[in-house]
């Protein structure tokens, strides 16, 4: 049997140490992160007697958010609750060439629930959605607000105590409108 370099055992025994579960992802507590990515606005309008607009908007653009929660680090299973803020963007619609801007954002509650597979962890999350809404058309303009709910599925990758995460959800305005977002971000934890 041959013997190792002391070096190379070294290094090999803090490349298998740096894996390790319980090193890898991040302790429980408190956390504030923020994520990007793109958001996608889909309405029923219906019929508005406007003659190029269409009955339904189903259009993408820029989004970002950004969070705070606390963490329950509990063996196996991960339970949370997080407060967070989104910004969807401004998705544009083509009317007789002038452009139809709709903003919306929301802040959210969400319960959060996953399991630790070490350095990973994939989770699920249901919450309350209050949201505001501005269309902007030429120089008249037009808001709407409301409550909803939202839910999602997402992955965390822990390294100490920062988390890398990423994230599809949905949310639900009304009977007539929900935003999906897909975003990727990084939480830090405290």
């Amino acid at each position: 049997m041959k013997n190792l370099n002391p070096l190379m055992t070294a290094i090999v025994l803090t490349a298998a140490a740096s894996f390790a579960p319980t090193a890898a992802f991040a302790e429980g507590g408190f956390y504030i992160g923020g994520s990007a990515g793109a958001a996608t606005l889909d309405a029923d309008i219906g019929d508005t007697g406007i003659p190029s607009l269409p009955p339904s908007i189903d259009e993408d653009d820029t989004a970002f958010k950004v969070f705070a929660g606390y963490n329950f680090d509990l063996p196996v299973v991960d339970l949370g609750v997080e407060v967070s803020y989104a910004d969807f963007g401004e998705p544009q619609i083509d009317i007789a060439g002038d452009p139809l801007l709709i903003g919306t954002t929301s802040l959210n509650l969400w319960g959060i629930a996953g399991l630790d597979l070490g350095p990973v962890n994939v989770f699920g999350k249901f919450g309350y959605v209050d949201y505001d809404a501005e269309a902007v058309y030429l120089d008249a303009s037009d808001s709407d607000n409301g409550s909803g709910t939202g839910y999602g599925v997402g992955l965390r990758f822990g390294l100490g105590p920062v988390e890398l995460r990423g994230e599809y959800e949905i949310y639900d305005l009304d009977d007539e409108a929900d935003v999906e977002m897909l975003s990727v971000g990084i939480a830090f934890y405290f």
